[in-house]
């Protein structure tokens, strides 16, 4: 199937002529016919009922319409997408965030990319860090921000942007709740509920460890509204980033042991060419003043 074809189909339609639907097409009314006469075999069935003064559609025909319709609009606008491109006129930047990250400072930086370039066009993503980062290695994203887990992926290479204080969050009547910070000994033997496929996790574990310290990690939470709603519930306590909001009842103590701060870090596939938006956009993260 050609796109012609799906031209040639479609002023038919609108026309209900054949010899009117070639001028409109600009091309001799054989061809036209032809082409459409192709498309039938394609599609195993007449389009038209070919009647001299009242040609219309068959069933096939009236089916295949919006479909191909559709199909025609598609391809003029990614022809049209890729003239602007070209021109200079549309930036494309895809990004994808791990969800544990702070969404603030980064429409920050979405806001002055959008200032300094003009024609960004922007596809957000979110997802755990794993997620994300399959993501970003299959193309579907140009760029990820991610909190850094343990080893870093020599398939990625990644930008430092901030580094976060990990925080403990607690009922507010617990006894820690006004405490000016939280040791690791503190909680020991205490259960915690862990927030699955969080990149503040392996850190947090490592850093018990090597204090020989070990929380009760009785329960598992696969959101931050399950973990918030978990401990207020009662079932232990949990871990958060500082920009994390908590709902009424609920207090967030930051750790005394910088063993538990995490690195957030912008990443992109090792050796992949960036866009214009890209690359403009990791020039801002970079120069951003973090502190």
């Amino acid at each position: 199937m050609e796109m012609h074809q799906i031209r040639y189909f479609l002023a038919v339609c609108q026309t209900l002529n054949f010899t009117k639907a070639a001028e409109e097409c600009n091309v001799a009314q054989p061809s036209l016919t032809r082409a459409i006469q192709k498309l039938e075999e394609e599609l195993g069935g007449p389009l038209f009922h070919r009647e001299r003064a009242n040609t219309h559609l068959t069933e096939l025909g009236r089916l295949m319409m919006p479909h191909l319709d559709q199909t025609l609009a598609a391809a003029q606008a990614a022809k049209s997408l890729a003239l602007s491109v070209r021109k200079g006129q549309v930036a494309p930047l895809r990004l994808v965030i791990e969800n544990s990250v702070p969404m603030k400072p980064v429409v920050d930086m979405l806001s002055a990319l959008q200032r300094s370039i003009e024609g960004v066009e922007l596809t957000l993503g979110a997802g755990t860090r794993q997620s994300i980062l399959e993501d970003v290695l299959d193309g579907d994203f140009d760029l990820m921000i991610a909190g850094q887990a343990g080893e870093s992926d020599d398939r990625v290479r990644s930008w430092v942007l901030f580094r976060e204080q990990c925080r403990v969050v607690i009922p507010n009547q617990h006894p820690l709740a006004a405490a000016e910070s939280i040791t690791l000994d503190q909680l020991d033997g205490v259960s915690l509920i862990e927030r699955i496929e969080c990149s503040l996790h392996p850190k947090f574990r490592a850093a018990c460890a090597a204090k020989n310290v070990t929380p009760a990690i009785r329960h598992r939470a696969a959101s931050e509204e399950q973990l918030q709603q978990m401990i207020l519930a009662g079932f232990g306590i949990g871990i958060c980033s500082p920009n994390l909001k908590l709902i009424d009842g609920l207090a967030a103590v930051p750790f005394a042991d910088e063993e538990v701060d995490r690195d957030v870090v912008l990443a992109a596939v090792a050796g992949r060419r960036f866009s214009p938006a890209t690359d403009a956009f990791v020039k801002i993260a970079r120069a951003r003043n973090w502190s």
